[in-house]
């Protein structure tokens, strides 16, 4: 299919409220970069402010994340009090150089 190793790099987002109406959670899969970590904190501020004060959780179970945006979510999860689940079982950071450290090695 045209495109589908692209479509795996995208960051897509899907934000589920539970049955009972005790939770929101916004589950992202694809690849969370810096880049694309900017556009889910709206997301989770938009969640939040229409939650009516549900708990809110970031799902990246299914993502492959960066390891400089997870230290941007970590900062961002303590300081808006909103967890984040990552997967446990097979790491699902991944340990690529930032684009500040490739352009200095260029330089």
């Amino acid at each position: 299919m045209k495109g589908s190793t692209l479509t795996s790099e995208k960051l897509s987002v899907v934000v589920r409220v539970d049955v009972d109406g005790e939770q929101i959670q916004i589950a992202a899969t694809g690849h969370v970069t810096t880049a694309s970590v900017q556009g889910l904190y709206p997301v989770v501020q938009r969640t939040k402010s229409l939650g009516g004060g549900l708990n809110v959780e970031m799902d990246l179970s299914e993502a492959t994340v960066d390891t400089d945006a997870l230290g941007e979510l970590q900062v961002y999860a303590e300081l808006f009090e909103v967890p984040v689940r990552l997967n446990t079982e097979s790491s699902n950071v991944t340990e690529l150089p930032s684009r500040r450290r490739l352009a200095t090695a260029a330089a």
